[in-house]
């Protein structure tokens, strides 16, 4: 049920508006940018080495955008679940989907499951997206069923708001 509950929040982002009232853009990756994305602005959001990061003003979302080299694709999602894994995420293997996504003429494909942190249940998906021949996006995903629900909102803006620079 779970499963199900993360992949309407994605599905709904495709289809809401971006409503939010403050909100900060940022250049992904700083300062040769391949993508932007924008963040609302009650979440704490860094810019981190290859993008930015951000997590809900309740503490119940992360959200992290980040380029890669396409060819280092399957490290990068690799990476990606070792970070999780660093962070106390556990993921249930036996709830992974893979489906192909897509947002503002990116293609990619995301995978997600359900899990566990230290607070609980958890929703988690890593988002692989296609920029240009060489470039990619990891959108990397974390929250709580809770969390979930009461930010999908601002989810829907964020992923509304990734656009390719080409």
């Amino acid at each position: 049920m779970h499963i199900h509950l993360a992949r309407a929040v994605l599905a709904a982002s495709l289809f809401l508006a971006p409503a939010l009232a403050s909100a900060k853009t940022y250049s992904i990756p700083d300062p040769n940018p391949v993508a932007v994305v924008t963040m609302p602005d009650d979440w704490e959001s860094t810019e981190i080495d290859k993008g930015v990061e951000s997590l809900s003003d309740d503490e119940t979302v992360y959200v992290a955008v980040e380029v890669t080299e396409l060819k280092d694709a399957a490290k990068a999602i690799s990476d990606g679940i070792i970070w999780l894994k660093s962070k106390g995420v556990v993921v249930d293997p036996a709830t992974q989907e893979k489906k192909p996504f897509s947002i503002n003429g990116m293609e990619g494909v995301q995978v997600q499951w359900t899990g566990k942190d230290d607070d609980g249940p958890t929703h988690v998906s890593l988002t692989l997206m296609q920029v240009s021949e060489t470039k990619g996006l990891v959108l990397t995903y974390w929250a709580s069923p809770e969390g979930e629900k009461e930010n999908l909102k601002e989810l829907s803006s964020i992923i509304n708001s990734l656009k390719a620079l080409k």
